[in-house]
């Protein structure tokens, strides 16, 4: 026993160990990095607000209500002392991976006690075996590298806790494993949304192991534990989901999410044949990651699967031989031939593929993606299982069948490991993710998108705008794209192309705050003022409390001469944003040069409070200090400034500081920062005519 658990410890660390030291990537910058919840002083925070941080009720929220994982997220945040080490984080997945992997060896273990106990010694082996499948299964890797991943493997933890304390429930007869097992699904649905499907399937359980039973010598023993036992369960569990569901249905604010086509192309497509023909060839492609998981990918949006049009798609080929299998499933089931054991324990694995996948499949209600690999952790479980009947079906058939099988079945673990091994690599950084996903779905415009911006941060621009362009053509609509396209383009001064983008994206999506404000920045660097006035003001009526918007009005009204104006904008930007830098440095340094030195020195404490390790604030503020001669403030602030900027120090800084010591009589020091500034740059011409004023002064002293 003891080396069965520590082979499924060694297989369920193995591929990933060594690909621990990545980055926060994709989803986990939005669910981890910009989520309050993980960082704020309030522990309840999560409880009120989705997995991505919004109001729970709100219009803007997903409707993902998983405050259990965010709080093991900032439990991980707190115990390191209070720092977001991606290293950390994916850790506390991989331990939680291998738990879940002992816990569905368990799991297993349990199934054969209670279905295959005349045939004990049969199946004692298909624990195991299913067990070191899922161990290096490639299609977990997105759950156990992606960090937000966890939301899937705790969920499915608790999962199967709850499975075993039904199981125990139908063992024992006693109400309190029943008990246990339906708070257990909850907790797990708190983790994730799919976690409550486990009573679903607890139901088929249930009438599996009923039909098990019969017992035709004791009729009313038979009764007792067919009718009164079981339907008693069957009563109690289902009414548990529908409360349940209904509980989850009001913390959403009794509204759905709002997804876009984007998301899911096929759930807004108007033709149902079209629409059902595509779902099934996605259901195809996920029974696929099963059985071959060649293709993986982190993101199955935005055209990655074009919608089947026509009957004569050759797609609809895979679909039929997809029946093909389910047909010798259900032929497997009613053939006599197979002992009831083997049927119940195939109807089991059927079980635990179907359920806990049915929140995915776009039956009851349209979701937000196409394909989701962490949505396939708990019920690879059942594909595991399902593999390992097969396996033991097979070594069954004499010597040479189980001589074959002991070579096969560790190739198949080497191949899936090393797949994962390999697999996880890619989740490193986003750069190895993104171009992996070209790979799989180079149709897909989204992941054009994500290697444009990982371009631009490289400062790779000439990529960045050819994958923006080529995420366009795949998409015309795709606004955020024309968005960022453009301001690439404003930043190399293409004025004319940048303002082509932004209203192209404006008229893809009229209320896009963030295009009505960069078109107004374009604007400006094009002399259109007014019109220029009038994208700001736009902007801020779709986003009233937006910062950066009020923050370029105010440099708009500076080139308009409306000083007035600036200083307002200016100051509304900092009220809504507090430590808004750029804000500060344009007002500070606006009223310096105006003379509105009473007002600046007002508001120098707030300033400073709010950003003092800021080398430009402390640097407007020494220049105001100077101006009203009060040298000593002065200087402190400029030598501040001087050794926050550090290597980034430039030739005016010291220039301002020598002309402060120049007016405070502190002539050598004066010279001395002269001759620093010339030593940054040589050809600086403020520095060089006060060094000869300063020297003409001092000859005529001597």
């Amino acid at each position: 026993m003891i080396f069965k658990l520590l082979g499924i410890v060694c297989l369920s660390c193995l591929p990933f160990i060594f690909s621990l030291r990545g980055e926060f990537v994709f989803d986990d910058s939005e669910a981890i990095l910009k989520n309050k919840d993980i960082s704020s002083e309030s522990w309840f925070d999560c409880f009120y607000n989705d997995f991505w941080g919004t109001n729970i009720q709100s219009n803007l929220s997903h409707k993902s209500y998983r405050p259990l994982t965010i709080l093991s997220f900032r439990l991980q945040y707190f115990l390191n002392d209070r720092k977001l080490s991606p290293i950390q984080f994916k850790i506390g997945n991989l331990v939680c991976h291998v738990i879940c992997c002992i816990l569905i060896w368990h799991t297993f273990e349990s199934i054969i006690k209670t279905v295959g106990k005349h045939g004990k010694k049969k199946y004692s082996n298909i624990a195991y075996l299913a067990s070191a499948i899922f161990a290096v299964h490639p299609v977990h890797v997105e759950a156990v590298c992606g960090i937000v991943g966890r939301a899937d493997i705790i969920a499915a933890m608790t999962f199967f806790l709850s499975f075993i304390a039904y199981n125990k429930a139908i063992t024992s007869d006693k109400v309190i494993y029943l008990v246990a097992a339906v708070l257990l699904a909850t907790v797990s649905m708190l983790f994730k949304e799919n976690g409550v499907t486990v009573l679903g399937f607890c139901l088929c359980y249930e009438i599996i192991t009923t039909l098990l039973r019969k017992d035709l010598t004791n009729p009313k023993k038979y009764f007792k534990y067919k009718y009164f036992h079981s339907i008693l369960r069957i009563v109690i569990t289902a009414t548990s989901i529908i409360v349940i569901l209904y509980g989850r249905w009001i913390v959403m604010g009794s509204t759905t999410p709002n997804f876009k086509p984007t998301d899911n192309p096929t759930a807004f497509s108007e033709n149902i044949y079209n629409k059902m023909g595509t779902y099934n060839y996605i259901y195809f492609l996920n029974w696929l990651l099963f059985i071959w998981p060649q293709w993986l990918c982190y993101d199955w949006s935005m055209g990655c699967i074009p919608i089947i049009k026509s009957t004569l798609d050759y797609r609809l080929m895979f679909v039929l031989l997809m029946f093909m299998y389910a047909i010798l499933i259900l032929i497997a089931i009613i053939n006599k031939q197979n002992t009831k054991t083997f049927k119940s324990f195939l109807l089991i694995a059927v079980g635990l593929i179907i359920v806990p996948f049915l929140p995915a499949a776009n039956i009851l209600y349209p979701v937000g993606f196409v394909i989701a690999e962490r949505i396939l952790y708990i019920p690879s479980a059942g594909y595991c299982l399902m593999l390992s009947l097969g396996i033991n079906k097979i070594t069954a058939r004499g010597e040479t069948m189980k001589k074959m099988v002991y070579i096969l079945f560790p190739l198949l673990i080497v191949i899936y490991l090393l797949r994962c091994w390999q697999r996880s690599f890619d989740w490193q950084n986003e750069y190895q993710l993104f171009i992996s996903g070209l790979s799989v779905c180079p149709l897909n415009a989204k992941i054009h998108y994500n290697i444009a911006k990982v371009a631009d941060a490289a400062n790779q621009t000439d990529w960045a705008i050819a994958e923006y362009k080529e995420s366009l053509r795949l998409y015309p609509e795709y606004y955020q794209a024309s968005n960022n396209l453009a301001n690439l383009l404003k930043n190399q001064k293409h004025f004319t192309e940048a303002e082509e983008y932004l209203r192209a994206a404006i008229k893809n999506k009229q209320d896009f705050s963030t295009a009505w404000m960069n078109l107004g920045i374009v604007l400006a660097n094009t002399n259109r003022f007014t019109e220029s006035e009038d994208a700001y003001k736009n902007a801020l009526k779709y986003r009233k409390h937006y910062p950066d918007c009020y923050y370029n009005l105010g440099n708009l009204y500076l080139s308009m001469n409306r000083k007035e104006n600036a200083v307002e904008s200016w100051m509304q930007a900092i009220y809504l944003h507090s430590k808004h830098a750029l804000a500060w440095i344009n007002l500070l340094a606006l009223l310096d040069n105006t003379g509105n030195l009473e007002k600046a020195k007002a508001l120098i404490p707030k300033a400073v409070a709010e950003l003092p390790e800021s080398a430009p604030v402390n640097f407007a503020i020494a220049n105001i200090y100077g101006k009203m001669e009060r040298y000593t403030e002065a200087e402190q602030y400029f030598l501040k400034a001087i050794k926050i900027f550090g290597d980034r120090v430039q030739a005016i800084h010291y220039t301002n500081l020598g002309v402060l010591y120049h007016r405070w009589k502190q002539y050598n020091s004066a010279e001395e920062m002269y001759n620093k500034a010339l030593t940054l740059n040589p050809m600086f011409t403020s520095a060089h005519k006060n060094l000869q004023s300063l020297q003409k002064l001092k000859h005529k002293y001597q």
